[in-house]
């Protein structure tokens, strides 16, 4: 194996459409070596477990590790209890089971109208019912009058109108008891039941015989619509309450990652079943402890704990998480001088596997003054291990907590903005949700001026409307792949026009504004030299990926077979043995880039030169303001180099579009 080169590898978010990434990851593992690995929130599983497969076969733990990345689409497609193991993975708590299976029920559902239906079928299958009663009810009255049996009509109205009343009056005592803040009780119910009902036989018995079919008929559509329409506004608020309720009790997620007590489906939960994935992938035998960072740092060899430069690491993982209390996003493992941050084991327990949280209780950064640090509850604080001795686990589920169907992740954290004299720093919450709000697609991970290998990214699209998705097919003829075949490729990108024909065009706007607030960081480098050319990007349909965590195992197939095509037009692209000169021409591309940006460098250099040399002066050491003066005048030099070459520039052949060389924040 050491004889393949290497790559690095960046997968975008998406839930389940990281069912495309472990075929992809293991068509790539058979010619390169991956080696710098990162994600965002679905992403970051994958980028943990193509780590961790890495891990396995470097070590020799698991030679076969990526062989069984390879099938894990199929094991997530197979089916028990009713259900694929991708849906069994998200497990809701028991008090959002009702609120998961309306979830369930819009998903699949191509338009609006079919969603609405579906979720009224699932929240309030009887009061459909009863509206369809009515009408029925009402056919059957006039029907009867209309033939002259009037005493048989006005026998089945006089039967059948107190019935639809009381049915239809379950909703009202319900209603009248919410508006009081009061639990609605069995007698409330049966009251109100006999009160219409006694209503309706009042109106029936005061009013002419040839009237009262009709009259009866109407008066029971009244109150079933009338009950109906008032018991779903209540249902729908008792709905929406326990949602906010159970949400609240469950760190802001329908599901905790964890495996649900008391449930139908006695698989695994989501966080459950990847710690020990990713341990079966590594080869990891220590049942006491979860696969770390140091593990992969080291490639299983001895380590302490250190952390070494990201160039230095024999397996980089990254991901990304938000911080949203701090409203900016983290790399984790955590940066150095990222500043301390503090769990509460009770906490963490609800969201990781109890042997990891034992694990980070007995690996954690001791007090600095022995003091413990408490939470503003008053729980005992343990200091989060940010480096080697971090699980990989918790970096994963820290990326990947899709807001609301996934719970947030609690940290805490001292706010030294608030710290007045010698009193300590208060303790504050820090909630870290789904890396994909900050950076769903982190291209600038593992980004250098002269890469000695390339970096693939893989985008997840629509499905564009000239080019539709045909998997009759062979796989790289589907239209599911895109990757730039020549530099004039890849700069446009697809969007779309915006629905305005109708008022509800304002929630496009809406979602609009949300996805540009997510996507413009990351996909602003889309169309860039040295990054358009090594983007790889999966086309899936609507009902693809995403949030449709029903998938059919078919469908996953198919969909897991795009990231191998998208893997296998990489090798062919970029790899030596490949065919394609993809790595030549990204070479080239991204000198040209680096050089032009240094001539604008260089030249505003030599000009403000002597100006900058006083600054040095100020610098401690001797040696440290020579070497500076030194960097400088080297500038300065290089600036009169491209002076001389008069009309000449490198930038003048620059590819377009032209990207400018600045300082970035690191995350």
């Amino acid at each position: 194996m050491s004889d393949k080169p290497y790559c690095d590898l960046i997968m975008k978010g998406g839930i389940t459409s990281g069912i495309v990434y472990p075929r992809l990851a293991a068509r790539l593992a058979r010619d390169y070596r991956i080696k710098n690995i990162g994600g965002t929130s679905a992403g970051a599983i994958a980028a943990a477990a193509c780590a961790a497969a890495e891990l396995g076969r470097s070590s020799g733990s698991n030679p076969a590790a990526f062989e069984q990345l390879q099938e894990l689409p199929n094991e997530l497609g197979a089916e028990a209890h009713g259900a694929t193991r991708l849906l069994s993975l998200f497990q809701p708590a028991p008090p959002l089971r009702r609120h998961f299976a309306l979830v369930l029920a819009c998903l699949g559902q191509t338009s609006g109208g079919e969603r609405i239906v579906s979720v009224l079928q699932a929240a309030f299958p009887h009061w459909l019912f009863l509206i369809m009663l009515a009408p029925l009810l009402l056919a059957m009255q006039l029907l009867a009058g209309r033939d002259g049996h009037a005493a048989a009509s006005a026998t089945l109205a006089m039967l059948l109108a107190p019935l639809a009343a009381w049915a239809a009056a379950a909703g009202l005592p319900l209603l009248l008891r919410l508006l009081r803040c009061a639990p609605a009780t069995p007698s409330g119910l049966l009251g109100a039941r006999l009160f219409l009902a006694a209503l309706a036989l009042m109106l029936a018995a005061a009013s002419p015989p040839a009237a009262r079919p009709l009259l009866l008929a109407v008066a029971s559509l009244f109150l079933a619509v009338v009950a109906a329409g008032a018991s779903s506004a209540c249902g729908a608020w008792r709905l929406f309450s326990s949602l906010l309720r159970g949400l609240h009790g469950n760190f802001y997620g329908i599901c905790n990652g964890l495996t649900s007590q008391g449930g139908n489906d006695p698989r695994s939960g989501l966080t459950d079943w990847l710690d020990a994935y990713l341990k079966q992938l590594a080869g990891l035998q220590d049942p006491t402890r979860p696969l770390v960072f140091g593990d992969l740092w080291h490639a299983a060899g001895k380590w302490q704990d250190e952390q070494p430069d990201a160039s230095q690491r024999r397996i980089n993982l990254e991901v990304v998480t938000t911080a949203l209390s701090q409203h900016k996003p983290y790399a984790l493992p955590f940066r150095d001088g990222s500043g301390a941050f503090y769990y509460d084991p009770a906490e963490w327990r609800r969201l990781f596997p109890a042997y990891v949280v034992d694990y980070l209780d007995r690996v954690a950064v001791a007090p600095e003054n022995g003091q413990p640090l408490l939470s503003p509850s008053g729980a005992v604080l343990h200091r989060l291990q940010p480096g080697a001795k971090l699980p990989v686990i918790v970096a994963v589920r820290m990326s990947l907590s899709f807001p609301l169907l996934l719970s947030g992740v609690p940290l805490y954290a001292l706010d030294f903005t608030e710290k007045q004299g010698r009193a300590p720093a208060p303790v504050k919450r820090v909630w870290f949700s789904d890396g994909g709000i900050s950076s769903n697609l982190p291209l600038h991970f593992f980004d250098e001026l002269l890469p000695d290998h390339p970096t693939f990214a893989i985008n997840l699209n629509d499905e564009h409307p000239l080019h539709p998705i045909d998997d009759s097919q062979p796989p790289a003829k589907r239209g599911r792949v895109f990757l730039p075949a020549t530099n004039r490729q890849g700069i446009l990108r697809p969007w779309q026009a915006p629905e305005d024909s109708t008022p509800a065009g304002l929630f496009a706007f809406l979602g609009n504004i949300f996805a540009t607030m997510q996507r413009w960081r990351d996909e602003s480098l889309f169309p860039y030299p040295g990054y358009r050319n090594r983007i790889a990007h999966v086309t899936l349909k609507a009902n693809e990926g995403g949030l449709n965590l029903n998938m059919p195992a078919p469908l996953i197939a198919v969909v897991s077979q795009s990231g191998e095509t998208a893997g296998d037009m990489l090798y062919k692209k970029f790899h030596p043995h490949g065919g394609g000169q993809g790595w030549r021409e990204h070479q080239r591309q991204r000198l040209l880039t680096v050089l032009g940006n240094l001539e604008r460098t260089a030249l505003h250099a030599a000009a403000t030169q002597p100006r900058w040399q006083a600054a040095i002066y100020s610098y401690q050491s001797i040696r440290r303001q020579k070497l500076a003066t030194d960097l400088l005048q080297h500038l300065a030099d290089m600036g009169a180099t491209v002076e001389r070459a008069g009309a000449t520039r490198v930038d003048d052949i620059m590819p377009r579009p032209r990207p400018i060389l600045r300082m970035a924040p690191r995350l």
